[in-house]
């Protein structure tokens, strides 16, 4: 996900700022990568660009936010949970479908 030289880092988006995307985040960073966090909450966004001291690019989601982003990335990570519902589908087959080749959606 760094790259190499003379090779751009790979671009990670984390959908949901919560304690997954979080250390997703943490370890995508640590490993060069370019990374892209989305979440609703503003205040939560903001929390991740200080802890994060820019290091990551935090977005509000939208569907098109999350339209776009999915599909530039090269890794695609869920970790929205909302307690006592069902996860909500954020990503569709019609994302996926327009993803570069090779990209992966966990």
């Amino acid at each position: 996900l760094g790259g190499v030289p003379g090779v751009p880092p790979g671009k990670v988006v984390i959908i949901g700022g919560g304690i997954v995307g979080t250390q997703a985040s943490k370890m995508a960073v640590g490993l060069g990568a370019d990374v892209t966090i989305l979440d609703n909450n503003l205040g939560r966004l903001r929390e991740l660009d200080d802890v994060f001291n820019g290091k990551l690019k935090t977005l509000y989601s939208t569907p098109a936010t999350v339209e776009e982003e999915v599909i530039a990335a090269d890794l695609v990570i869920g970790a929205v949970l909302i307690p006592g519902k069902i996860t909500p589908k954020l990503v569709t087959k019609k994302f996926i479908k327009k993803m570069k080749h090779g990209a992966v959606c966990l």
